[in-house]
């Protein structure tokens, strides 16, 4: 029998519309207009990065919402010349794109390289009065940044506004062993906005450092490192001054520097500290002590009759057999200034003198508005050795058990007034000081401690991760060990191994 073909119904092969199809498409298209115009309107912007290598400082955020910057009438322009062939270049227009966009309409960033760009440069150079022989940042704070700088001021009122940054205090430099000198991080963020801040000022605070006493020196600044990059961050000049010469301190100084003294304060020198503590304002006292030197006892009266006893002991780790100075500290819950950093832990190295915090009269105390606050404390596993012993054990009867205060401060006077609010800093640690010895975390948390000394708030908080390469901070003790391991026992391991195969292979 003959089959047929079956084609079907002649309208099936017709496409049917179907309006849910219509529908969709629409809806699809008011969502796809209406996150454009969302995200005109509303921009984020998102590092992505595991160390945040592309975001400014909390510490930037702040002085770049501060009053100083917020309640300009002119904007601050920043002219970025650098060659784009420049080492971290790309990262460092990523952190001037950061510094537009959180500066609210207050900074104004100009880019160019000096040799694609000819022109820009002679007139920069005209204005400014620089050659670009090298990189070169340019942060103008003036009224009318078009206005060349004039060679001759009598009052530097147009220069004092202008900070001009080498390309080479971008970078952070490592010595290698053959003398030549390799990138390892990149300081701009910490250099951009220091240039900030005294472009804005104009005029630098003065804070004097005690000299004639060991320690430092005008010739030998080794410990005043660290301190001198964090004044400089807070736009402060650091002069010296020897008490015995001096009546009193002048009346632009806001604070006093006494580090590391190896003799004893006279009754005269005293009493111009005193003077200082007592004064009426914003005064600031930071001391620095010598574990290894402890015959002060005019200076130590001093910061008794404040509510700090230096111990004059060392602090060590229980249940060694010998001395351990590397000290595993937590930042205490405080001062409101180093909330960022409550509850952290750091490594203290170098030897260390604990504090007590105790006042002899708390009556006196109250009237005179005295306040103490812990700032750095050890953990339970070290203790204060009172005794010089070179195998020093742990007595109960004569040591002071942990955890310990290394680093403590004391106001004088009321938190509702701070204008009227006297600040004393006291550590037992000096090798802190040491730009060798000073970690990041510690720099971060002595700046912010400074930036509450003399009033300047928004320079709390942590800075940026700046390392261009991975960095591992390991105690002397387990560099030791890493250096037996990679010196001694591999080697040795591998010389037994191919001992055993070629033997194996003999026989």
């Amino acid at each position: 029998m003959r089959k047929k073909n079956f084609t079907g119904h002649p309208d099936a092969r017709r496409p049917k519309g179907n309006p849910l199809a219509w529908i969709n498409l629409l809806l699809l298209s008011i969502i796809v207009l209406a996150c454009n115009y969302i995200g005109c309107r509303e921009y984020a912007r998102t590092d992505l990065s595991e160390q945040e290598s592309y975001s400014i400082s909390e510490r930037t955020l702040n002085v770049l919402s501060s009053d100083r910057i917020r309640k300009r009438e002119t904007p601050i322009h920043i002219i970025f010349a650098f060659q784009r062939t420049a080492t971290g270049y790309a990262r460092m227009y990523s952190l001037l794109e950061e510094y537009v966009r959180h500066g609210n309409g207050k900074i104004v960033v100009e880019c160019f390289d000096p040799l694609r760009d000819p022109n820009r440069a002679r007139q920069i150079s005209q204005i400014y009065g620089v050659d670009f022989d090298q990189n070169l940042c340019v942060v103008d704070a003036r009224a009318d940044n078009t206005k060349p700088l004039r060679a001759f001021e009598e009052n530097r009122s147009e220069r004092k506004h202008v900070r001009i940054r080498p390309g080479a205090s971008f970078m952070k430099y490592e010595v290698l062993p053959d003398e030549s000198k390799r990138i390892v991080a990149l300081m701009m963020d910490e250099v951009l906005c220091s240039a900030i801040t005294e472009a804005v000022e104009g005029e630098m605070r003065r804070m004097c450092v005690v000299e004639g006493k060991g320690g430092v020196s005008r010739d030998d600044q080794t410990l005043l490192e660290t301190l001198g990059l964090i004044t400089g961050s807070l736009n402060i000049q650091l002069s010296w001054v020897n008490l015995s010469e001096v009546e009193m301190l002048p009346e632009n100084t806001e604070g006093l520097i006494i580090i590391s003294p190896q003799t004893d304060f006279t009754e005269g020198e005293m009493r111009v500290v005193r003077e200082f503590w007592e004064r009426e304002g914003r005064n600031a006292i930071y001391v620095a002590l010598d574990p290894t030197n402890t015959n002060l006892p005019m200076l130590y009266r001093f910061l008794r009759e404040q509510g700090i006893r230096p111990n004059a002991d060392r602090v060590l780790l229980r249940n060694r057999k010998r001395a351990y100075y590397d000290i595993s500290a937590v930042m205490p819950k405080g001062l409101n200034c180093t909330k960022a950093f409550w509850n952290n832990t750091t490594q203290v190295d170098g030897q260390s003198m604990s504090l007590t915090l105790e006042h002899g009269d708390e009556n006196m105390a109250a009237i005179r508005k005295l306040t103490t606050y812990p700032l750095l404390m050890s953990t339970n596993e070290y203790y204060g050795e009172t005794s010089r012993d070179l195998d020093p054990i742990f007595n109960p009867q004569e040591d002071l058990e942990g955890p310990l205060c290394l680093q403590a401060a004391v106001t004088r006077g009321s938190n509702n007034s701070p204008n009227n609010l006297s600040t004393l800093i006291v550590t037992g640690n000096i090798d802190m000081l040491t730009r060798e010895n000073a970690r990041k975390e510690q720099t971060d948390y002595l700046r912010s401690i400074w930036a509450w000394m003399v009033h300047r708030p928004e320079y709390a908080g942590k800075s940026a991760n700046q390392d261009l390469t991975l960095k591992i901070d390991l105690n002397r003790h387990t560099r030791s060990a890493v250096e037996h391991i990679t010196l001694i026992i591999m080697p040795v391991l591998t010389l037994l191994i191919a001992l055993g195969i070629w033997n194996a292979r003999r026989h």
